[in-house]
């Protein structure tokens, strides 16, 4: 019997030969073509891609929508890209594709020896922001990850996220591993904007209620380490600039659960002023509204 992971890594891997044969630059043309075929042809998950835009934008028209949709295909198609191609790119060759608005900030932080969080988002190229970061500043990094269904590609992601100094914790095993790392003083790595249970706190994003996790902030009050909140936004070069902004810890209530609950509000606003400059480059694919 066929094994359907092993065909699918397969085939993962033989495109991955494409793309490197092809080169960075040439790969990331051929994946704005790749993903408008998909918009078009295997439309997977365009309608959640479009409701969550009308729900987002509901000022824009359907046209505008669609427009927004299709570049979404093949943002997130370059991102698909770029990542097959990350473990094949030196750290200079990664340097040059990410400026950061505010190194000193970053180097201040990291050598404080207090533990640092990056908190981005699924926007722009979130993937390279762990290679990026590695090849301006050594330090001792972790990134929170969550598994692939299929294992095989689990594991090469697992070594492609590991460029540099940096160690992978996967979603499950996350917070003790991560607190550990920040009483370390070192540095993890968190894209903090999945969907929350049902159960759980709600947050206005784009003006509207939407369940996140504040695990993240309430693992930032518990070690007392720094958060700086990161937002890396691809240019019309295929280049990116990464703007870092320190989450701000004054003027919070006393309880700490509502604490955390404020701090992750301060973090979601931040996200949302970027993905409303640049909507394309926001991961639109689940359903941030589904309850």
């Amino acid at each position: 019997m066929l094994d359907k992971n092993k065909i699918e890594y397969f085939l993962f891997r033989f495109f991955n030969k494409i793309l490197l044969a092809l080169g960075l630059n040439k790969s990331r043309k051929l994946a704005r073509h790749i993903g408008t075929f998909f918009y078009y042809f295997i439309p997977i998950r365009k309608k959640t891609v479009i409701s969550n835009l009308k729900s987002a934008f509901p000022e824009k028209s359907l046209k505008e929508i669609k427009s927004i949709a299709k570049k979404n295909y093949q943002s997130i198609s370059i991102t698909f890209c770029e990542l097959m191609l990350l473990p094949s790119l030196k750290l200079s060759e990664i340097k040059s594709q990410v400026w950061f608005d505010n190194l000193d900030l970053i180097r201040n932080k990291i050598s404080n020896g207090k533990g640092l969080i990056f908190l981005t988002g699924h926007f722009g190229n979130w993937e390279i922001l762990v290679s990026s970061i590695v090849s301006y500043v050594d330090a001792k990094y972790h990134v929170l990850v969550k598994p692939q269904r299929n294992e095989y590609i689990t594991r090469w992601l697992r070594n492609t996220r590991g460029i540099g100094n940096t160690n992978v914790i996967e979603v499950g095993i996350s917070v003790k591993e991560i607190i550990k790392a920040l009483k370390a003083g070192e540095v993890v790595l968190i894209a903090g904007d999945q969907r929350g249970p049902y159960e759980g706190n709600r947050f206005q994003f784009f003006n509207r209620q939407t369940a996140l996790y504040t695990g993240t902030a309430s693992i930032a009050l518990k070690t007392n380490c720094d958060v700086l909140l990161v937002a890396i936004v691809r240019q019309p070069d295929y280049k990116y600039k990464a703007y870092v902004e320190e989450l701000n810890f004054k003027e919070l209530p006393e309880d700490n659960e509502k604490k955390s609950i404020e701090l992750t509000q301060r973090y979601i606003s931040f996200l949302e002023k970027y993905v409303r400059e640049n909507p394309e480059q926001y991961f639109w694919m689940h359903k941030l509204w589904k309850y």
